[in-house]
């Protein structure tokens, strides 16, 4: 009998001992968070952008509104992208490679002019025509370039 009794108390405390690490809300340090509820919910109300926010602050991207102010300009089909980055920065993507030769070759020239498109009509604190490769080509606002001009990088 004296066998019996350290083997039923092993048994009961092994059982025991699985039932507190199971038991929902409990861990062996201390309680548990409680799980999630599993009911459904409603979904959330579509969000809308306040009519007072500038469309420049809902969308960004300002090719259409560039390109239509610009619909008679010989290098508008040469524009890719009009984005308005941040507010009052402009990147301009365009289609045009410059030979990097000496300044003032014909793509610079249609760089410049359409910097200076976009500084007239967005009036941006700074402007970057980009060329084909992505690469800088002329920079409006840029403390590198002449104060108040589009210039060649």
């Amino acid at each position: 009998m004296n066998n019996a009794l350290p083997a039923a108390a092993v048994a009961a405390a092994l059982v025991l001992t699985g039932c507190a690490s199971s038991s929902a809300g409990t861990a062996p340090d201390g309680p548990t968070a409680p799980s999630a509820p599993t009911g459904t919910t409603a979904p959330s109300q579509t969000a809308t952008a306040p009519e007072s926010l500038p469309a420049s602050a809902i969308d960004p991207d300002r090719t259409a509104d560039f390109t239509t102010a610009n619909a008679n300009a010989a290098w508008v089909k040469q524009i890719r992208s009009a984005t308005e980055t941040e507010p009052g920065r402009m990147t301009i993507g365009t289609s045009l490679v410059d030979p990097r030769g000496a300044d003032g070759s014909e793509p610079a020239r249609t760089a410049i002019a359409i910097c200076e498109a976009a500084v007239a009509i967005f009036g941006p604190s700074y402007v970057a025509v980009m060329e084909d490769d992505g690469s800088h080509f002329v920079l409006f606002g840029h403390p590198s370039m002449p104060k108040g001009e589009c210039a060649e990088v």
